[in-house]
């Protein structure tokens, strides 16, 4: 076995990118609170709703500010672990406050929830920071899995309760035992000590310099502004929350059980990518897929017409089966989208690097989101008219399909080989260039 093969089962450093990913998933406890709050405490419209939950997501989209910081501005000697233990004592805090005055002002809440997204999202930058280093050459896609899979496992313990909590408890106390997650993330980061040195702290020049150098070559860039094309998809979670709600009348618990059944879709692909699919070609399982997905999408039409009543299919089946395959194909189609962002990250900027490549994934997100809070809007779609829900749902579904004849500008062979010639730090602008040139 060759020596980069040798990679621990575990170390320190896994760990701690495990606490975060897990906290990051388990905190997904109160989303169908907020969502609950949204629509029965504060009365707002559907679109309305996208639009804070989209606030709620620009730190997201900041993410390599966070990297940026975090590469170049060690707390006590730490690049990693501070970061964690002061961003999750942050989070503890904003779930308190939520608790207390967020359930009584929609736009405390939005700030509040800010806030918390906020710590949140720097807690995920370190985590996939550490992940980014952890990953040797072919490692990667091992890695990847490992994080997203103990996230999905959170999202899953976290989706399982969701819904059954608010049966018995109320939003408050769901936002009070929310707010122990993050808490117990900062005491156990606290406890553990990294398992490398940290190295030397770079400028933000030279950080900035190092980053544009990398992220000019077209084959960088071209590549991750068609990913940013894949993900400006207009969003229907929002109104589908309501039709959920107040069409199919389903209730907090079965709300909680759909949540379970896609993050359960979720561990699937999951497993299923890391154990057989890892090794497929980059293009051939993302067309595969996103082809797939562009079809399974449809499939919520016959619901929003009620055309599975005609056939004799109960809603909650229906349902279910919709969101775990959904959820399934829609993951094995991000995957090698998140590895193949981890192996094109240069060395001693990781943080930096990906947390650029995932913001612009975050970015497209909110995009699709908004943009398809315009459409509910300009449709006359809400919660008082669904007639034309299943032609924004069709409208929606050709967004995933519109950039494939532009998959070519992906190639993951050449990063590879980028990956291996790649020096261990870069240390001059000699090397800076050497690491442009090693891609051609």
């Amino acid at each position: 076995m060759s020596p980069k093969n040798n990679i621990p089962v575990l170390n320190l450093t896994q760990i701690i990118v495990g606490i975060v990913a897990f906290s990051q998933g388990v905190q997904h406890l109160a989303d169908l609170s907020i969502q609950y709050l949204y629509k029965d405490d504060f009365h707002v419209s559907p679109s309305k709703m996208g639009v804070f939950v989209g606030l709620s997501q620009l730190p997201w989209i900041i993410k390599p500010i966070w990297g940026i910081i975090c590469d170049s501005f060690p707390i006590l000697g730490s690049r990693r672990k501070a970061y964690i233990v002061f961003c999750g004592f942050l989070s503890f805090i904003g779930w308190q406050l939520m608790a207390y005055i967020g359930v009584d002002n929609v736009y405390v809440a939005v700030a509040l929830l800010i806030m918390i997204s906020s710590s949140v999202c720097i807690c995920n930058v370190v985590g996939e920071a550490l992940m980014v280093e952890q990953c040797a050459n072919d490692h990667a896609a091992n890695n990847v899995s490992v994080f997203f899979g103990f996230k999905a496992t959170g999202g899953l313990i976290s989706a399982y309760f969701s819904g059954m909590l608010l049966m018995y408890l109320t939003k408050k106390q769901i936002f009070l035992i929310n707010s122990l997650f993050p808490l117990t993330m900062a005491l156990l980061s606290l406890k553990l000590k990294e398992t490398q040195q940290t190295r030397p702290s770079q400028n933000i020049k030279e950080v900035l310099s190092v980053f544009w150098t990398f992220f000019s070559n077209p084959k960088i860039y071209q590549p991750v502004l068609l990913i940013l094309a894949f993900m400006m998809v207009p969003s229907s979670s929002s109104i589908m929350f309501y039709f959920y709600t107040e069409v199919l009348h389903f209730t907090p618990r079965f709300m909680g059980y759909l949540k379970f059944i896609s993050c359960l879709g979720t561990l699937l692909a999951i497993l299923l990518y890391r154990n057989f699919l890892k090794d497929v070609n980059f293009k051939k399982i993302f067309v595969t897929t996103t082809i797939a997905f562009f079809f399974c999408y449809l499939s919520t039409i016959p619901l929003v017409t009620r055309m599975n009543v005609q056939w004799g299919i109960d809603d909650r089946f229906f349902c279910l089966g919709d969101s775990v395959i959904l959820q399934f194909i829609g993951e094995l189609n991000l995957l090698p989208i998140l590895v193949y962002a981890c192996k094109i990250c240069p060395k001693n900027i990781e943080a930096t690097m990906y947390a650029m490549l995932m913001a612009t994934m975050n970015f497209g997100t909110f995009a699709g989101g908004q943009l398809g809070n315009l459409i509910l809007y300009e449709m006359g779609i809400n919660q008082q008219d669904y007639s034309n829900l299943y032609i924004f749902i069709a409208l929606s579904s050709i967004f995933f399909i519109l950039p494939l004849p532009w998959i070519h500008l992906i190639n993951d062979k050449a990063i590879q080989n980028h990956q291996e010639q790649e020096p261990p730090q870069i240390q001059d602008n000699e090397e800076k260039q050497n690491l442009i040139a090693s891609v051609e």
